[in-house]
């Protein structure tokens, strides 16, 4: 069954900082990503993105820009990324389900984040075009890329 997804970075151009979270359990327990979560029925990526950044961060994001889509078949999961520089609210920790916390966006923890995740990050903080697929082993280890970009 296909399961969509959105991503959510949320930048603070004043303070060169991205919200990013530290998920506490499911498949992703320990690792840093940014917001998002899993699409609901009858929700568009758009609602699907405000929502989960408001349920996982406090924050608002307001006019997301959609910059990019990665593919998981192998796990039929497919993710539809959003960026933003405007947002509203004030960051609330959400303890359950993860933690949150400004990062400088030049520091980025990559080597805390499942591979796939810092692969595509880079592009979508360089303001590159993101869409690849990633194929994981049944053990979650990343086998492959395929960058369906042709230019960079």
């Amino acid at each position: 069954m296909k399961k969509e997804a959105c991503l959510s970075v949320i930048e603070d151009v004043k303070t060169n900082r991205v919200v990013m979270i530290k998920h506490h359990r499911g498949i992703n327990k320990g690792f840093l990503n940014f917001p998002g979560g899993k699409k609901e029925a009858n929700e568009s990526m758009l609602d699907c993105v405000i929502r989960e950044s408001m349920e996982e961060t406090g924050l608002k994001p307001l006019n997301p820009i959609e910059v990019g889509y990665v593919e998981f078949p192998s796990k039929e999961f497919y993710v539809t990324i959003f960026r933003t520089t405007e947002f509203e609210g004030k960051l609330a920790d959400n303890g359950a389900e993860v933690d949150v916390f400004w990062q400088d966006k030049n520091q980025i923890p990559y080597n805390k984040m499942r591979a796939a995740d810092a692969d595509f990050v880079p592009l979508v903080m360089a303001g590159k075009p993101v869409r690849r697929q990633y194929f994981y082993d049944e053990k979650f280890a990343l086998e492959k890329i395929v960058d369906l970009v042709k230019e960079r």
